[in-house]
């Protein structure tokens, strides 16, 4: 794994489900380098002392002395870990504003970082003054910081938690591949006011509400052939199956980025049978799969079968977090 993320110098983590060894993936990066300078913070708050959904006790993340943390003071307060403040923000959290410091001992902390796209962005350019690559810790569900543009690449960690049936987690996992992989627009190139864009032979129709009536309204008032329609945010089943009653098709959907994209299998087959083309106005490379075959359910998979399964399901290198030899390569 080392060898794909030496070149990126803002690493984001996002887990497909809680417990898919997200956390652990992350440890293992930060014991790949001892001579870098490295940067950490997540997007809300994530590695709480018990799992809140199962009660079961939660990885922390292992911060090592020189490395840089952004958190809200609350974490700082409750850890043991000393440091030495950089600076400290404005920008408020559920538990305290956010602080970024150097860590001065070795020790296990919780991190909880910037809950807005924003403020994400404003802290990772302030770590980059002070490190040398900035990994960020996406919090379960939370996989929207992806279209931040200072994120070089993405690292998706999938498990058994998500699901006792392993095929049902390959096919996850397969489903937001496919979104990741999709090609960057050259048709709009960066993510305009407008809540949704129709684009037809002769017209540019632009609507500021984003709700599904509305895009059902500017899509009953279209006469011309459509060209193109760009929709801010989440693209949801419900778009979807409303271009299939109204056999909507053969048009370019443009949406913001890859996380916007979390369908269901088969809304992606229904696009390619409507021959709807689907672009991304800031892709985000993702480097790898990371996979847990153990879930605090006791569901486990077999690591090996699991391993292979999603090799052949997948176009990007799978790597076992149990396993971790291959995470130094």
């Amino acid at each position: 794994m080392k060898n794909l993320i030496d070149a990126v110098d803002t690493l984001g983590i996002i887990g497909l489900s809680k417990n898919s060894g997200k956390t652990t993936t992350l440890n293992a990066i930060l014991s790949i380098y001892d001579t870098l300078k490295l940067g950490i913070t997540s997007i809300g708050l994530d590695g709480e002392d018990l799992d809140q959904v199962n009660f079961l006790p939660k990885p922390k993340i292992h911060v090592k002395r020189g490395m840089v943390v952004a958190t809200a003071c609350g974490c700082l307060e409750a850890s043991l870990v000393k440091y030495q403040v950089i600076e400290k923000t404005k920008m408020m959290t559920p538990i305290g504003h956010i602080e970024i410091v150097e860590i001065l001992t070795d020790g296990n902390m919780v991190i909880a970082g910037p809950t807005t796209n924003k403020e994400l962005n404003h802290v990772i350019k302030i770590m980059k003054k002070h490190v040398d690559k900035v990994i960020i810790d996406g919090a379960f569900n939370r996989m929207t910081f992806a279209n931040i543009e200072l994120i070089d690449g993405i690292i998706l960690a999938a498990g058994a938690a998500v699901s006792p049936i392993m095929s049902q987690t390959i096919d996850k996992t397969k489903t937001i591949v496919t979104a990741f992989n999709i090609k960057k627009s050259y048709r709009i190139e960066e993510i305009p006011e407008a809540s949704i864009i129709i684009q037809t032979t002769f017209h540019r129709h632009e609507f500021y509400d984003k709700k599904i009536e509305t895009l059902k309204h500017a899509l009953s008032q279209v006469n011309d052939k459509i060209d193109l329609i760009y929709i801010k945010g989440a693209i949801t089943p419900r778009m979807i199956h409303y271009f299939i009653e109204k056999m909507i098709m053969q048009f370019t959907l443009i949406i913001d980025d890859p996380t916007k994209l979390l369908l269901p299998e088969q809304d992606f087959m229904s696009l390619r049978k409507l021959k709807i083309e689907l672009s991304i106005i800031h892709p985000c490379p993702l480097l790898c799969v990371t996979i847990n075959p153990y879930s605090p359910s006791g569901d486990h998979y077999d690591e090996k079968i699991f391993k292979k399964a999603m090799e052949d399901a997948i176009d990007v290198p799978v790597f076992n977090v149990m396993d971790q030899e291959g995470f130094h390569v």
